[in-house]
């Protein structure tokens, strides 16, 4: 009987360390959902191997897959697929327009795909993605 009780109490006092640890699973994914993978945040743009160069060149290094272009599906449009940007809710320009933004100018870069840029700013998007810039 005396086995039984030690093997019980050792049980719950193994739960009971447990069960006040947090998994390192949910510590990773708390850090990744605050960052946004559809977010560039001015944190991430202030970095030393970002704030040098170009807001092209930044989104370049930091989310590379924002560039990335569906394709052309349309004879008529040669951008069809191409990403765009809109500055501060603007009309949209063609990604190059990065270029002559430094990223200390920029609030928040923020990623919508096809299907959330059609919604927003219909026909005019072509098809691809955009890149909501929110300048400070």
């Amino acid at each position: 009987m005396t086995a039984t009780k030690i093997c019980v109490t050792a049980f719950l006092l193994f739960v009971v360390a447990c069960a006040g640890q947090k998994p390192a699973v949910a510590r990773v994914a708390v850090t990744e959902a605050s960052r946004g993978s559809d977010v560039i945040t001015s944190i991430e743009l202030a970095s030393a191997n970002v704030s040098s160069g170009d807001a092209l060149e930044a989104v370049r290094r930091l989310r590379p897959r924002f560039l990335t272009s569906r394709g052309s599906g349309s004879i008529r449009a040669a951008d069809a697929g191409s990403v765009h940007v809109s500055l501060d809710g603007g009309p949209l320009q063609g990604v190059s327009f990065l270029s002559r933004m430094r990223p200390g100018e920029i609030a928040e870069i923020r990623y919508l795909s096809a299907s959330q840029a059609a919604q927003q700013f219909g026909t005019s998007a072509g098809t691809g993605g955009v890149m909501l810039i929110k300048s400070r």
